[in-house]
């Protein structure tokens, strides 16, 4: 803004100096007044930005408006009058699931670590994730038996 106004004040400047002048030298006053308004006409014109140079093109695609937390949209994704849970909590869930398992050296989807992921989580808990419907209480069931794994995230050398 400090900027405009003093280029606003050497412009008037330079207009006065030039009134001065063509006075001077003996142009009438209302032609030498139409001039300068003329060259401040010219200056302001050229000033102005008829193009904005910063306009990429193609223009970036509007980002989707996402609402709410990533907690309350799982809380939404959970149906109160049924208890099911849905996929977004399931998925969500077991992404954890397969986080903790690995630190101990064990995969969720591998078949032979079945027996020794259900001696972790305890019996039923690994097969509720993988339910047509999973249901809020097996979610909880789930969340506890994380609870109950030893959260060593550590690497020791």
């Amino acid at each position: 803004m400090r900027g405009r106004i003093i280029l606003v004040l050497i412009g008037a400047l330079v207009a006065a100096g030039l009134l001065v002048v063509m006075l001077l030298f003996g142009v009438p006053a209302p032609f030498a007044v139409a001039w300068s308004l003329t060259l401040l006409a010219i200056v302001a014109a050229t000033r102005q930005a008829f193009v904005d140079e910063v306009v990429v093109w193609p223009p970036e695609a509007p980002r989707a408006e996402v609402r709410g937390s990533d907690v309350s949209r799982l809380a939404w994704a959970i149906n109160t009058r049924t208890g099911v849970a849905g996929h977004v909590v399931v998925r969500r869930v077991q992404g954890v699931v397969r986080r903790r398992l690995a630190h101990l050296g064990l995969d969720l989807d591998d078949p032979e670590d079945h027996p020794r992921i259900d001696v972790v989580l305890g019996d039923g808990v690994r097969a509720s994730l993988h339910a047509r419907e999973v249901q809020r209480a097996d979610i909880e069931r789930v969340l506890d038996a994380l609870d109950r794994i030893p959260a060593d995230t550590e690497e020791t050398p």
